[in-house]
């Protein structure tokens, strides 16, 4: 697991703690298309108060870049996505901002990425709803060209003994091979350990 530079996309409460872990190993870059979130978190300030000023400082000043700028994730190569994914008026899952951060990494996904899943979806979305849009937009084959993983988010707003290193990540991927890979790169930060 040489040359690895992590994208996340959105910078919420679970994107943030995902950002900081990786960045204490390896390049990362946080990406939010909301402009005043990125620039708070540059002036070291997380209004989510899951990160506080000092280790978001740390962070910042080592691996990781936060950025609404598209061309800054381009030359990544494991996207993790880890946008909301709220319940609408009728109960069913709101996946539009899935489908968003999805069609925005297909657009700079290249062969041999990896496209790793935070977000709480319900089982078969992945494949059913993602894969379909990264396909689509990349112009590139699942499963040939790019790979998937998912990694539900195990993220407690608001409890600082229950950290994300602190608690077991249950790891997969769309082939025996990613979920190895997917497993070895949660495995390289999770203190708690990972469930493949």
């Amino acid at each position: 697991m040489k040359n690895i530079k992590i994208a996340v996309i959105g910078l919420g409460y679970v994107g943030l703690p995902v950002s900081i872990i990786f960045s204490g190993k390896y390049k990362v870059v946080g990406y939010d298309i909301n402009k005043t979130r990125v620039t708070e978190l540059n002036k070291y300030i997380d209004k989510t108060l899951e990160i506080d000023s000092k280790q978001l400082k740390g962070a910042l000043k080592n691996n990781l870049i936060v950025s609404n700028d598209l061309k800054k994730i381009k030359d990544s190569n494991i996207y993790i996505i880890t946008v909301p994914t709220p319940i609408n008026k009728d109960k069913a899952p709101d996946l539009k901002m899935l489908i968003n951060a999805s069609r925005l990494v297909g657009k700079v996904l290249s062969k041999g990425d990896l496209v790793i899943y935070e977000s709480t979806v319900y089982p078969g979305c992945t494949e059913e709803e993602c894969v379909p849009i990264l396909e689509e937009t990349s112009k590139l084959k699942y499963n040939t060209d790019f790979y998937c993983g998912y990694s539900p988010e195990r993220i407690n707003p608001g409890d600082k003994k229950h950290t994300i290193e602190k608690i077991v990540k249950i790891t997969s991927g769309s082939t025996p091979d990613t979920a190895e890979k997917v497993d070895q790169l949660y495995s390289s930060v999770i203190t708690a350990g990972t469930y493949k």
